[in-house]
């Protein structure tokens, strides 16, 4: 008896640890970063952290498009140049480019059926133009960034039907996949705002405030308001990768009206004689002008952060809650940027990355 016992123990840890195998599925992630500047130029400390976390994807801004300006039309602006040095490092460290194109959802407002095939083909010729002196052959992906309504749905669901048939006939775009950004409030109402005709989405989880309120704690993240959006994600379906905020700003306001965002100035920094602090809102107390920006006794500044505690439970919250269909996703950082990570080291952002891989 006691000879069948010394096995018994054996074999029920055996069956134990099979059984929260079945129940904590493991999930593929590839990781990524944005990259939102008109210069991909990047430095060491920029070049280390991609080594590092074991980056595979870089997403970076090609251009914007927006409405052109005599109102009539569209037009790129911000088109991305690059640092020869730069492609030859990332190619180095085998780490693939995805162009991003930002459309205004003006543009979308103002454009019909014609002006919308002209407008795709533009895309996809000027992404071919920019990719020339990119040196580069070819792309897996190619994402469009726009935050479309219900309204221009109809208008935004062609046009991104009208790239994907221009993506098959470039041989920059060859069998590419399609995505599109998803916000928020393009998940939670979804009857309304539809289910975009691409090949994947690109969860943001940042950006989820009022930004123009005044009455907002923080328009970037706020982990309670996220959960409000996304308590249906499981039955999103479109499978979706996933990007996570590092960034921070502050948010101008004027006569309690908004006025624009501040990202040259630190409010910590500011003396005690130039404004006072509540919480993380900063009111001038005389006119002065900062970093070339004119500042008026009463205006406030709202500095908002993506704090590693609200980022950490925003990871684990999507991750916990992303449909069964997302078996292999990525999970993109925004932005690469050499000061936001200087203010979150890589122990952290690796332990972002590491949550997505338990479902």
């Amino acid at each position: 008896m006691k000879r069948v016992c010394r096995y018994c123990i054996p074999v029920i840890c055996l069956l134990i640890f099979i059984s929260s195998c079945r129940q904590q599925p493991q999930r593929f992630v590839e990781r990524g970063f944005y990259y939102w500047k008109s210069k991909l130029l990047l430095g060491s400390t920029e070049l280390n952290s991609l080594q590092q976390l074991q980056v595979q994807q870089l997403y970076v801004k090609y251009f914007d498009v927006t409405v052109a300006s005599d109102g009539n039309g569209s037009a790129p602006v911000a088109r991305l140049t690059a640092d020869s040095l730069t492609l030859v490092q990332l190619k180095n460290k085998n780490i693939a480019i995805v162009p991003v194109v930002f459309i205004t959802n003006e543009t979308l407002q103002q454009s019909d059926s014609a002006a919308l095939r002209s407008l795709a083909k533009n895309i996809t010729v000027l992404l071919t133009n920019i990719s020339k002196q990119l040196t580069t052959e070819h792309y897996s992906e190619l994402q469009i960034d726009c935050d479309w309504t219900q309204a221009t749905k109809a208008a935004y669901f062609f046009l991104l039907q009208q790239i994907k048939s221009q993506m098959q006939s470039s041989v920059l775009f060859k069998n590419s996949l399609l995505s599109a950004t998803i916000r928020l409030h393009q998940v939670k109402f979804s009857s309304r705002t539809g289910i975009p005709p691409v090949d994947k989405g690109l969860l943001m989880c940042y950006n989820m405030g009022n930004l123009k309120n005044p009455a907002t704690g923080n328009s970037i993240i706020e982990v309670e308001e996220l959960k409000k959006y996304l308590s249906g994600l499981s039955s999103y379906p479109l499978k979706l990768d996933v990007a996570l905020p590092l960034f921070e700003w502050s948010v101008l306001f004027r006569n309690n009206q908004f006025k624009g965002i501040v990202q040259t100035v630190d409010p910590s920094t500011l003396s005690s004689s130039i404004c006072t602090k509540q919480n993380n809102r900063y009111r001038f107390l005389v006119d002065t002008s900062i970093s070339n920006i004119q500042f008026y006794k009463g205006d406030v500044l709202r500095y908002e952060e993506s704090s590693s505690a609200a980022i950490k439970e925003t990871a684990g919250y999507v991750s916990k809650h992303l449909s069964s269909i997302n078996q292999q996703t990525r999970i993109l950082l925004y932005h690469l940027d050499p000061l936001l990570l200087s203010k979150h080291p890589t122990h952290e952002l690796e332990a972002l990355y590491s949550r997505f891989h338990q479902q």
